[in-house]
């Protein structure tokens, strides 16, 4: 592994950290824009008299039950695909330090020695870096439960605007 794809490994999960804060700060934003128009209508004393009304009403009472679940079920799908590919690199990584290990055992001279404890490294290396990566990892699954609310919430805002 050379420095510029180590250096990519571990700035995976930082970037992966700064995307979901970046959506996290978008929702707040937007939510805060639904949140204002509504409550400037009840201030206003706006009642649901109008059909209208109670098409947002109803808009509003089932997407309060379908967003959230189907966030859930996005969560869920990235959980399963994120869990795979960490038990999938892990593994390949543990096989590799393992098969390292044993041909470093079997080394006959100095120089094959030396060869083999750096090939030890590298393999080390991939098992850290795979456990580093889980919280990369984790904010994946977390971006894709904030997907669907997001995009929720843009609508609501560009609807009410």
């Amino acid at each position: 592994m050379n420095r510029e794809e180590l250096r990519d490994q571990l700035l995976s999960p930082v970037l992966q950290w700064i995307r979901l804060g970046r959506q996290s700060s978008e929702l707040m934003v937007r939510s805060m824009e639904v949140i204002s128009e509504r409550s400037n209508g009840l201030v206003r004393g706006v009642t649901l008299r109008d059909s209208h009304d109670w098409t947002e009403m109803g808009l509003m009472t089932r997407e309060k039950v379908t967003v959230p679940l189907e966030s859930a079920a996005a969560m869920t799908s990235a959980l399963q695909s994120e869990a795979q590919r960490f038990l999938t690199q892990i593994s390949e990584a543990t096989l590799a330090v393992v098969s390292s290990t044993m041909t470093l055992a079997s080394s006959r001279s100095s120089e094959d020695f030396s060869a083999r404890q750096t090939a030890l490294c590298s393999s080390l290396l991939g098992v850290a870096l795979s456990w580093y990566q889980l919280s990369g990892r984790a904010a994946e699954v977390a971006e894709q439960g904030l997907r669907p609310i997001l995009r929720q919430v843009k609508d609501n805002a560009q609807r009410l605007a």
